[in-house]
């Protein structure tokens, strides 16, 4: 259950935030893929305007510092921090954590996961994973876990994995996750969508002190879908014309933004740790098949595999092989901070 059973699909950043002001003064906030002009720079733009400190995070130095200029032309006087970093790197994870956790003092209340790319032509990453794969889930798995020391030194941690009803399309391919077998692109973007939503099931059971959640922000037009070309367009024919325009009302990037601000803030999903929202509220569990949905009201729904605790596990497990490096509770212990 959440705190506000009235928000919904038309909810928007500045409702959230007014409500949850005073879960959001004074903290210091990581969030990943600010660029202006999506859902990461509304919630950015957003939480800063209630007080916190916000470290902007992306690959381009040029698009951080338009995104942290906007928002001090709305916000003068805004606390922020712009922190360059490649998920598509490990090398780079690496650096750019340890740049976060120098800016955010040792102690980062709450980092948002929110940066990705979606149906990308197929390519791989400079360690060599298949580009969806390591960028919307490698990427992130491994920089929340080097951020680890930093959050559990938080009083209050949390975790936010933006997702996607996308999720649905496909399980782990634990026997082919980077598509050595043939290539698919929207099921390349479920797969790291499914591996978000078990990364917050898998966080939840090791740190529970850390509240992990996980979202489907809603429908919404922005860049992440400039890699679609006409190919693509059949696979998401029950949403989108030929052309790309949309068949159903999609969501303002503020509005976007808005699950992703209750995932952060709400107090109340502390007892729901590991969840998984839709539309500001905890989504239904309900197997709908191999399709994202025939409309956007399908899109409400979240599979039972992606937040199977076994599952969870296991693709735990495969990851610290992947990354080689072991980050269970036994091998991580917080920041002291002054």
């Amino acid at each position: 259950m959440t705190t506000h059973a009235d928000f919904n699909d038309t909810t928007t950043a500045e409702e959230v935030v007014a409500v949850f002001a005073d879960q959001i003064a004074g903290r210091t906030v990581a969030i990943t893929g600010p660029s202006v002009g999506g859902i990461g720079f509304e919630t950015a733009r957003a939480i800063a305007s209630q007080g916190a400190s916000v470290i902007l995070v992306g690959r381009s130095m040029d698009k951080l510092e338009e995104a942290r200029d906007t928002i001090l032309q709305q916000t003068p006087g805004a606390s922020l921090a712009l922190v360059t970093l490649d998920l598509g790197s490990l090398a780079s994870v690496r650096a750019g954590a340890a740049e976060i956790a120098k800016a955010a003092g040792g102690r980062l209340d709450v980092l948002i996961n929110n940066a990705g790319v979606m149906m990308t032509p197929f390519s791989h990453t400079v360690d060599g994973f298949e580009t969806q794969w390591g960028t919307n889930y490698v990427g992130p798995w491994l920089l929340t876990n080097l951020l680890l020391p930093a959050l559990l030194a938080a009083p209050s941690p949390r975790v936010v994995f933006v997702s996607s009803a996308g999720h649905r399309t496909t399980d782990i391919r634990w026997d082919d996750p980077n598509f050595a077998r043939g290539y698919d692109g929207l099921l390349a973007y479920g797969q790291g969508k499914t591996g978000a939503n078990l990364n917050a099931v898998a966080l939840a059971a090791k740190f529970p002190r850390l509240t992990a959640i996980s979202l489907h922000p809603g429908g919404i037009q922005t860049n992440l879908m400039n890699h679609l070309t006409a190919a693509d367009m059949p696979a998401l024919s029950d949403m989108l014309e030929a052309d790309g325009s949309s068949k159903s009302s999609w969501k303002t990037p503020s509005q976007g933004a808005a699950t992703t601000l209750v995932a952060a803030f709400d107090p109340k999903l502390t007892e729901v740790n590991g969840t998984y929202l839709v539309d500001c509220q905890i989504a239904e569990l309900k197997e709908t098949g191999p399709s994202p949905g025939k409309s956007m009201a399908e899109l409400t729904y979240v599979a039972p595999y992606s937040l199977d605790p076994v599952r969870a596990e296991r693709l735990w497990r495969m990851t610290e092989e992947i990354v080689g490096e072991k980050f269970g509770p036994e091998d991580v212990k917080p920041t002291a901070t002054a």
